[in-house]
């Protein structure tokens, strides 16, 4: 089922639509993704911590950047990332993503706001999960080719996501398109809607392709933490 228009409500309030642009041979080009904004027990109150992919993030890393923005679905802000002293942008990007390039298990990021609009609306936060899964669950991120300027609509899907000991975390490859990456795995438990992995795109399972996400394991949590720690320093 093709991703469709989500209502204008959490948890759809809290994710968003991130634009970075840059020069490649004196061409101005955009690369857009989705993030949303996350709260952990050792950060639950700041506001201004978005996830996202590490390959989203991967494009401020490139020397022609001129800008970045990130708007939420149903808010008229705009805002961009927070700067350190040295005027470099506040975000990391896991080891693993470089170490273990394609591996979509570290295709996951921190990057910290200008802002803190996650004061007014509750942020997400993570569920765990292990080896083995089979979840009902919602996708939800923007649509690249439906992103204009101030509107900023998400999109969702409903799936039965499926984890394997030697697989990632996996679904049905006509719920997402491109802009998703980022976006979250939405699980809802009695009235509580949390994340259990990060959109990063599509990908082969038993011959197959299907979309694709990083799931949060404990360990990927930890990781998370220390990703925001190190946005926050310097």
């Amino acid at each position: 089922m093709a991703p469709t228009l989500a209502p204008e409500q959490y948890p759809y309030t809290v994710i968003g639509v991130l634009e970075i642009f840059f020069s490649e041979d004196d061409v101005l080009k955009k690369w857009v993704g989705s993030g949303y904004l996350l709260k952990t027990p050792a950060y639950p109150d700041r506001g201004d911590i978005v996830l996202t992919a590490a390959h989203n993030l991967a494009y401020l890393r490139k020397k022609g950047l001129r800008g970045v923005r990130f708007n939420l679905y149903d808010d008229p802000d705009v805002y961009t990332l927070a700067e350190r002293s040295n005027e470099t942008l506040r975000y990391a990007i896991p080891e693993g993503y470089d170490k273990y390039p394609g591996n979509p298990a570290f295709d996951f990021g921190v990057m910290l706001l200008n802002g803190a609009p996650g004061r007014s609306k509750t942020p997400l936060s993570l569920s765990i999960i292990g080896e083995t899964l089979r979840q009902d669950a919602t996708i939800a991120g923007v649509v690249s080719d439906r992103v204009k300027a101030g509107d900023v609509s998400v999109y969702r899907s409903a799936v039965t996501a499926e984890k394997r000991r030697e697989t990632p975390l996996y679904y049905p490859l006509d719920a997402t398109a491109p802009g998703m990456s980022g976006g979250p795995v939405l699980i809802e438990r009695g009235s509580t809607w949390t994340s259990m992995g990060v959109v990063t795109g599509t990908g082969e399972v038993d011959d197959t392709l299907e979309g694709i996400a990083a799931p949060i394991f404990s360990e990927t949590a930890r990781i998370i933490d220390s990703l925001i720690a190190t946005s926050l320093a310097g």
